[in-house]
């Protein structure tokens, strides 16, 4: 939101007994020995929405993670129907969270007391909330599902980004402009991103998607025309000014159509549904809602929606096969494969 590249900033950890803040920005190199404090064998760490935090931390500092518990899955399987922290901390346990400092750059210093209140509500309650849960989960019988979804949380991967130039298409307005008005759209995001890149900073803090469109729509080609652009501020005219005119020269002479280009497949290309498929896809669905709702369970209990196409374009032959799908397991398997291998087989 702040930033070009996203980086671990702040880790908050939580014990039984204690709380802890540390600054990741203040011990650079040093903060990769954290996972000694995270990792330790056996001990699972609990996280909530635990899926970016890992991430980053195998990003930023080549974490492994051996046990993840998280209570966003816990609510995901429960099929509740908010599943953000403090929705589920008022729900299990009547405590109101602060929500004033979600929006806030925290690679900003220095930390304040305030802050420091704001984080440690973010650990300090999973403990309690997850023995609450659980006890849930037990009574449902998603103990196998929980665990497993807790393993996918663990193992993925972080992927590094990457800038698509075609994606000045979606800045609403594209379709209006000319060609060659389109051209210099074209060329204007991709200076954004580079500038961005090399401030860190968010694109849209650099300039926002209606300076670009503007500029492309009115092709100033002075100085004073530029500055009368809305958004352009007076330290773009003096630091980018003639960059952006020249830009705006090479754009006109690179017209852009209004349908993107035809893009070579760097690898297989992903099969396709016939109609059959798609029927079975479908029906798939409707069968998940049905189950989910007669167990009061979430449908990715019943069974997660990362494997439905799995299924269809590799069906499984029996229950055996189907419980050694990732993301299935045998309890899902022993539980619904009848159901499953029937919608497959029809």
């Amino acid at each position: 939101f702040y930033n070009y590249r996203d980086r671990v900033c702040i880790v908050t950890l939580s014990s039984e007994e204690a709380d802890f803040i540390i600054d990741t920005i203040a011990l650079g190199e040093a903060a990769r020995d954290m996972q000694r404090l995270v990792n330790r064998e056996g001990v699972p760490v609990l996280m909530h929405s635990g899926q970016n935090d890992v991430l980053a931390l195998k990003r930023d500092y080549a974490f492994e993670f051996e046990l993840v518990h998280d209570t966003a899955v816990v609510a995901m399987l429960l099929g509740l129907q908010h599943t953000g922290l403090a929705a589920i901390v008022q729900s299990y346990l009547g405590i109101p969270l602060e929500k004033e400092l979600q929006r806030h750059d925290w690679s900003r210093r220095p930390i304040e007391p305030e802050h420091v209140h704001y984080l440690i509500n973010d650990t300090k309650h999973l403990f309690k909330m997850h023995d609450l849960m659980m006890d849930e989960l037990a009574k449902l019988e998603l103990m196998d599902e929980y665990e497993i979804e807790c393993r996918a949380v663990a193992e993925a991967e972080p992927r590094p980004r990457e800038f698509d130039p075609e994606r000045f298409r979606k800045i609403k307005g594209h379709g209006d402009l000319s060609d060659k008005q389109r051209g210099v759209l074209k060329v204007l995001y991709a200076w954004r991103d580079e500038l961005a890149s090399k401030l860190d900073r968010a694109p849209f803090r650099v300039t926002g998607d209606y300076t670009l469109l503007d500029m492309a729509r009115r092709l100033p080609r002075d100085l004073d025309a530029l500055a009368q652009i809305r958004g352009v501020g007076e330290w773009m005219v003096q630091d980018h000014g003639s960059r952006l005119l020249g830009l705006i020269e090479q754009g006109l002479s690179q017209p852009v159509g209004v349908r993107p280009p035809k893009r070579r497949p760097t690898g297989p290309l992903p099969p396709r549904m016939d109609q059959q498929q798609r029927d079975r896809l479908g029906e798939l669905k409707r069968w998940r809602e049905k189950e989910a709702e007669a167990r009061g369970v979430g449908i990715q209990a019943v069974l997660p929606t990362a494997v439905l196409k799995d299924l269809i374009f590799e069906p499984p032959k029996n229950p055996v096969e189907l419980a050694r799908i990732p993301r299935v397991g045998t309890s899902r398997a022993e539980r619904y494969g009848e159901s499953i291998l029937g919608i497959l087989d029809a």
